[in-house]
């Protein structure tokens, strides 16, 4: 019989505490997940306000850059 294969035997009272680990370890990833998922919402949110940024200061450049044509190239009356 390979090592691998071969019982185990634990005290009953270790085996208590190891699934207490194994529980609370479990509790603890849940929590990891939980807070992954606040951080992946606050960052979507955090884009979409750059994206609107964005789209305003481009806005304005476009503007800035229509009154200065008007200012420094006048058409021809």
């Amino acid at each position: 019989m390979d090592k691998s294969e071969m019982p185990v035997f634990v005290k009953i009272d270790e085996y208590d505490d190891i699934l207490d680990v194994i529980n609370l370890i479990k509790n603890k990833i849940d929590q990891a997940k939980n807070l992954l998922g606040k951080i992946d919402e606050l960052k979507n949110e955090e884009d979409a306000e750059l994206d609107l940024w964005k789209a305003n200061l481009e806005e304005v450049e476009r503007r800035v850059s229509s009154i200065n044509n008007s200012l420094f190239e006048p058409e021809s009356v």
